[in-house]
């Protein structure tokens, strides 16, 4: 078993109402943060990852990209926050994206939801290429930062 694991979630994350409940189940979570969208009670996150969809010049089936890292061995609270914030802003510049940290289930792990569509109209969709690219990149990071620890990255099943 690896240190750190990364994985990037199976499933097309298309159905109308995947902005709703990815976003709602991300932000259940003990620790909510993220970039790209406003906390205005009258303007749900929901409607704000919606609005980047609408406005985009690009299309593609999928909404949403929802990936995990977990630990083997327990975090400091503090330092989770502070990772989940420095990956986060990989990708803010471009998509918005909601993390959350969830300590319910033994050792803290984080969860990302990152919008498909760029908040940018003329920006290109986050393909699974691109994505898988972002993902590398965070593995090497991961590796660098936190030597000795093994990095594993699970991106998707075949046929995805």
């Amino acid at each position: 078993m690896s240190d750190i694991r990364i994985e990037a979630f199976k499933g097309k994350y298309e159905n109308d109402d995947v902005y709703e409940k990815l976003l709602d189940y991300i932000a259940k979570m003990t620790y909510v943060g993220g970039y790209g969208f406003s906390c205005i009670p009258d303007y749900p996150i929901s409607e704000q990852f919606r609005m980047s969809e609408t406005c985009s010049s690009d299309s593609s089936a999928r909404k949403m990209w929802h990936f995990i890292i977990t630990f083997s061995a327990s975090w400091n609270h503090q330092l989770l926050i502070s990772l989940a914030n420095t990956i986060s802003m990989g990708f803010a510049p471009e998509y918005q994206i909601l993390y959350g940290i969830d300590t319910e289930k033994g050792n803290a792990h984080l969860h990302f939801g990152i919008n498909a569509f760029s908040y940018h109209p003329d920006h290109p969709v986050l393909s699974k290429e691109t994505m898988h690219g972002y993902l590398t990149q965070l593995q090497t990071y991961l590796k660098r930062y936190y030597s000795p620890m093994t990095v594993t990255l699970q991106f998707l099943g075949k046929g995805e």
